[in-house]
């Protein structure tokens, strides 16, 4: 998956919809990030980053984190990206 990205290019690819802002609401914290990130992947590349959550480079994450509100720590960035520990998104 692609690593560098400019801040247009985040705005343009990792963008979520009214829809999905509604999906995501509906989550909180860590859950909110991973959930978000998931549904911007798979509109992205069309699946799920399931064998490798951490593909998405560390821009998309702190730039979906700061599109919807979820307020984490960086070490909960991570742990809601991976799935590891309190708070992650679980598969």
């Amino acid at each position: 998956m692609r690593q560098d990205w400019e801040p247009e290019d985040l705005i343009e690819v990792w963008m979520l919809l009214e829809d999905d802002m509604k999906r995501v609401r509906n989550k909180s914290g860590t859950t909110r990030l991973g959930f978000a990130v998931q549904i911007c992947t798979v509109c992205y590349i069309g699946r799920f980053l399931e064998e490798d959550p951490l593909a998405v480079a560390w821009e998309v994450v702190v730039a979906v984190s700061t599109r919807t509100g979820s307020g984490t720590t960086s070490v909960d960035l991570l742990r809601s990206v991976t799935g590891d520990g309190p708070g992650g998104v679980r598969r």
